[in-house]
């Protein structure tokens, strides 16, 4: 079994996926009482219904953000705690890698695709991912941008790239696609409710091909929230 952790978005998200990607199990809940208490409660849970004990745990994906400090942190601590204890892996990604991977993964043949989500007060995350790193999971450049500063980013490329856009709501799809689409060459958007989703399936898929090499303890304890601000990541 591979659990998949998301707390980042204002909401958190915890599923269980069993190596052929299917979804044992699955919570999703608004923040309405303490984090650490909320997502303990919510691991009780797909683990029941999953009808599987922790111990069944062959891998760990966890969402670092860009997001909420406090949900990416609690998440991040309980992901470490399980991967330390069980002595399983933990995969750190970052939202906008998994919109990436998403992407990639249904549409072959793309050089460079732009991941958007949005953050605050009319800015956006903003990544640009390359096909010559695996997975697309490299990350070239992660900035904070207004719409307009996005429109002219994409307008520099020699080449128009594949937009996805990571949402919470729905409402804001159109938005984004009448002021982007004219510069990219497709747009394809993605319920950010979905990423633990894409994130188990990205380890599982690396825990096929090195098994239990995946568990690294210097790794996991070196994992940590990340944040971006105007000048980029840190």
């Amino acid at each position: 079994m591979f659990l998949s952790m998301d707390s980042s978005n204002g909401y958190s998200n915890l599923l269980a996926a069993d190596e052929n990607f299917n979804i044992l199990s699955e919570s999703i809940s608004d923040f309405h009482e303490k984090h650490s208490v909320l997502i303990f409660k919510q691991l009780d849970e797909i683990v029941y219904k999953a009808g599987i004990k922790l111990t069944d745990l062959k891998g760990i994906a966890v969402i670092l953000g860009p997001g909420s400090y406090t949900g990416i942190r609690v998440s991040l601590t309980i992901a470490k705690t399980l991967s330390y204890v069980l002595k399983t892996a933990v995969v750190g990604l970052g939202s906008l890698s998994v919109c990436a991977y998403r992407a990639a993964k249904e549409n072959s043949g793309l050089e460079k695709i732009i991941a958007v989500c949005y953050a605050s007060k009319d800015r956006y995350y903003v990544s640009e991912f390359s096909s010559a790193t695996k997975y697309f999971e490299g990350q070239i450049k992660t900035d904070l941008l207004n719409l307009e500063e996005i429109r002219l980013f994409l307008n520099s490329m020699e080449d128009k790239p594949l937009l996805t856009y990571g949402f919470n709501n729905e409402s804001d799809c159109s938005f984004i696609e009448d002021k982007l689409k004219k510069a990219v060459s497709g747009l394809l958007f993605l319920d950010l409710k979905d990423t633990p989703y894409f994130a188990a399936k990205y380890t599982i898929e690396r825990y096929k091909i090195n098994g239990d090499n995946i568990f690294n303890e210097q790794y996991s304890e070196e994992l940590s929230p990340y944040y971006v601000y105007g000048n980029g990541p840190f």
